[in-house]
């Protein structure tokens, strides 16, 4: 009887070591299984993530020099005074004698988000060497769909002045080392705060994208002896880009109300409070893979004393290979402002004079495909004409669009070129 009890203990004992071992074999499996479906969880929601954020960018390596060397201008008190006196000429884009490696580099990192199907969230971030890299959120605007054809955006975009402005920070998108200034240079900010409507739509063979936008913008202005800030309210403007096979055009026209504080600096009078300005751009664009041919007019009549401006270029080039040698002849103009010349303020008449501008130029230059999404380019860009009689008798800038201070003096060259390599990429 005891041994038959002994017996029935062991198995009793046996069964529930078995049981308890079960048990825990089964929870370690159920750990395992709750493991593998947390990651399982994990990847999917990050190939989620992934599947509706995008990512890209683009690079520039840019080199620059010009042959201009010393300014003679003298220095001096008062509000005019030419603050850089005695230093070397600078080119409008801040290019010295010295070589530069900053004034065309630059680096943007482009986010895409998707949030549902017919919205999503857009942000590129630049850095140009020029602003020592501080880097910036250049975009920054939600897009939503109201139909296949029809988006509205809303935020930080570019400014829709010019053929090229929607990409000009991607060198890669375009043959020059640097945009044509004559044209891109008339208009001295690219982003604006504010929205605009873009309807797609075909007449026939031919495709549209027609644009209203309107927004706000503040501008600094450093070429005073003290800091100015043009407040731009009430901006808005149209523009159409057109397609036909290989041939692209564009039209644009914007207005806005401009005000500016010079008070700080001595210059009451010329201080401007809501004073109007418009602007309007024609483009032309011929594409067909090997030939190139493109021409651009943009100009800007501000009602105050900014003199009216016009700037255009042609260019042509030809794709042989990984090989484009192009050409690009440029021009620019100021027009007399009859208004503030002979309102007889001296302030205005010398805000006038500093800020205008004649100039010619011709472009060389090589573009070579070194890989898919990086070139490299060389060019040289000679400038001419760069004054008149009529400009000199007035005292008006003669220096292109070299230095725009009236202390500055001549220019000691007639025919000054600025050099640039240049090496892009996008990612």
């Amino acid at each position: 009887m005891g041994n038959k009890r002994d017996w029935l203990g062991a198995l009793a004992l046996t069964a529930s070591g078995a049981v308890c071992a079960d048990q825990a074999l089964t929870m370690e499996a159920l750990d395992k299984r709750l493991a593998s479906l947390e990651e399982s969880s994990a990847s999917s929601a990050a190939s989620a993530v992934s599947d509706r954020i995008s990512l890209n960018g683009f690079i520039t390596y840019g080199v620059t020099r010009h042959n201009v060397h010393q300014n003679q201008g003298p220095g001096g008190p008062g509000p005019m005074a030419n603050p850089n006196a005695g230093d070397p000429f600078y080119y409008r884009e801040r290019t010295s004698d010295d070589i530069s490696h900053r004034e065309l580099s630059r680096v943007g990192v482009q986010i895409n988000a998707e949030i549902n199907e017919r919205t999503e969230a857009v942000m590129q971030i630049l850095a140009r060497g020029r602003d020592n890299y501080d880097a910036e959120a250049q975009w920054a605007y939600i897009d939503y769909a109201i139909t296949p054809d029809l988006h509205w955006r809303g935020g930080r975009l570019m400014l829709p002045n010019s053929m090229h402005s929607q990409y000009l920070n991607v060198g890669y998108a375009y043959h020059w080392a640097a945009l044509p200034s004559e044209v891109y240079s008339i208009v001295p900010f690219d982003t604006m705060d504010g929205m605009d409507l873009t309807w797609s739509f075909r007449t026939g063979s031919l495709s549209h994208d027609l644009s209203a936008f309107y927004g706000s913008l503040d501008v600094p202005d450093n070429t005073l002896p003290f800091t100015v800030i043009y407040e731009g309210r009430n901006y808005v403007g149209i523009n159409l880009r057109s397609r036909w096979h290989d041939v692209s055009t564009w039209l644009s026209y914007s207005h806005a109300e401009l005000s500016a504080d010079l008070s700080g600096g001595g210059l009451a009078s010329a201080s401007l409070d809501g004073v109007p300005i418009h602007g309007n751009s024609v483009g032309l664009q011929y594409d067909n893979g090997s030939l190139v041919f493109m021409a651009e007019r943009s100009s800007l009549v501000p009602h105050a004393w900014f003199p009216e401006r016009w700037g255009g270029y042609v260019t042509t080039g030809y794709r042989f290979g990984k090989w484009m040698p192009h050409v690009t002849w440029g021009a620019t103009n100021s027009q007399d402002n009859s208004d503030v010349f002979s309102g007889g303020d001296p302030v205005s008449i010398s805000l006038a004079q500093a800020n205008m501008i004649r100039s010619k130029s011709w472009t060389f230059g090589l573009r070579y495909e070194l890989a898919a999404g990086v070139d490299i380019k060389l060019e040289a860009q000679q400038f001419y004409d760069m004054s008149s009689d009529k400009f000199l008798a007035s005292g008006s800038n003669v220096n292109g669009m070299f230095t725009t201070s009236t202390m500055a003096g001549p220019i000691e060259r007639d025919d000054p070129t600025v050099y640039r390599i240049t090496v892009d990429a996008v990612f």
